[in-house]
């Protein structure tokens, strides 16, 4: 490992990958990746695999139209050679009270106003979207062709390779203790060990330890690693395309198919923040799986196959926190994405890469995610956070 780099990223998963990515594509090669871990170890590698725009806050739904583009964009180009995939199958959103319906009528307005297509569709339509669900009791539905599904270990390995290739090292089992600073500026990392790396550019991207890491430089980072729960079963033939969200049951299930054929389930249940991975509940899966029985009555046939648990690395409004920390020149910070960290990769990177570079990103919204709203009291609403 070397001894100092141009840019040290801490955290090698979506976030870090992205970033040293874009970089690279602006002409930064002398990067280096350290990860305590293994590539994808954090959130990025226990996600479900959506991809969405379908938001209530204008900042997610802004930047996850630019993300979106890019999924697209990398998909077919030299990630997609390398095994991104991105499948751009929909979401379809489903009401069982009249109020939901008529708040998915305000969200399509709001969406359309920010250029994301998404629209409300009548029960003709929702059959042709989900040919097996069983639509009594539905009282709305809202579709939004443009959210689809990745498959994180696809995507970070073909990330990898890329950085891999044009001159990033990355390495692993790596556990950066403390940010290193001098008059106000940043001046490298220690690691685990005492070794230290010197750089004059730190980007802070990892994840639920990226509290801790702030820490040591004297800065309050305001998020929670809050355990959420996944499971996904044995593989079946296609049943339907989109991801379905069941809107109106408390803790928001959910249920999509992967290219595997397994079906990937989950709902929010109350739990304590930073209780460690390994609490894992026998009364999940019931949980998860009954709600959605009464859309999918065969559900209740189906086998699961595994279930795991991730942290959603929580803010108190639910949007990430990016960009530069003011106190310290040269320090970044790129986390608290509350559950939206895979889908945001793309956009993720090229902010950060043009932060780094330009000192501001093209998307004005982006400035608006900034620690510095914390302590301004400007937080931001999301509703809309699923899982």
């Amino acid at each position: 490992m070397r001894g100092e780099a141009e840019v040290v990223i801490i955290g090698a998963g979506i976030s870090g990958l992205a970033i040293a990515y874009s970089l690279q594509k602006r002409g930064v090669k002398d990067i280096l990746i350290l990860d305590e871990s293994y590539i994808g170890a954090g959130s990025t590698g226990r996600c479900a695999t959506g991809i969405r725009a379908s938001f209530t806050s204008k900042e997610h739904v802004v930047l996850m139209k630019h993300s979106i583009e890019l999924w697209r964009k990398y998909a077919v180009g030299e990630l997609g050679a390398e095994g991104l995939y991105y499948d751009q199958s929909g979401y379809v959103w489903i009401a069982t009270r009249d109020e939901s319906a008529e708040f998915f009528e305000k969200l399509v307005k709001l969406h359309n106003s920010l250029g994301v297509n998404t629209k409300i569709i009548g029960l003709n339509e929702l059959r042709e979207l989900v040919p097996p669900m069983r639509i009594k009791g539905v009282s709305g539905a809202m579709f939004d062709p443009t959210a689809g599904k990745s498959y994180p270990f696809d995507t970070i390995f073909a990330f990898l390779k890329l950085v891999k290739r044009d001159g990033a090292e990355v390495v692993t089992r790596a556990k950066v203790v403390k940010i290193l600073t001098s008059s106000g500026r940043v001046t490298g990392v220690e690691l685990d060990g005492g070794r230290v790396v010197k750089a004059p550019t730190v980007v802070v991207a990892a994840g639920s330890g990226s509290r801790d890491l702030l820490k040591t430089v004297g800065v309050n980072l305001p998020i929670e690693n809050i355990p959420r729960h996944a499971l996904i079963t044995e593989p079946y033939k296609e049943a339907f395309k989109p991801l379905v969200i069941d809107w109106d049951t408390p803790g928001v299930p959910y249920i999509v198919q992967s290219k595997e054929g397994g079906f990937f389930m989950g709902r929010d249940i109350e739990e304590k923040p930073e209780l460690p991975l390994t609490s894992q509940r026998v009364d999940f899966m019931p949980k998860a799986v009954k709600p959605l029985t009464k859309f999918f009555p065969w559900l209740r046939n189906v086998r699961i196959l595994r279930y795991w648990v991730g942290y959603y690395v929580t803010t108190p409004d639910h949007h990430p926190i990016y960009g530069p920390v003011k106190s310290i020149e040269g320090l970044y910070v790129a986390t608290g994405y509350s559950g939206h960290g895979y889908m945001m990769g793309p956009i993720t990177g090229e902010l950060m890469a043009e932060w780094i570079l330009k000192g501001k990103p093209h998307i004005p919204e982006a400035e608006r995610l900034t620690l510095e709203r914390f302590e301004k009291g400007a937080l931001i609403k999301e509703l809309a956070v699923i899982g």
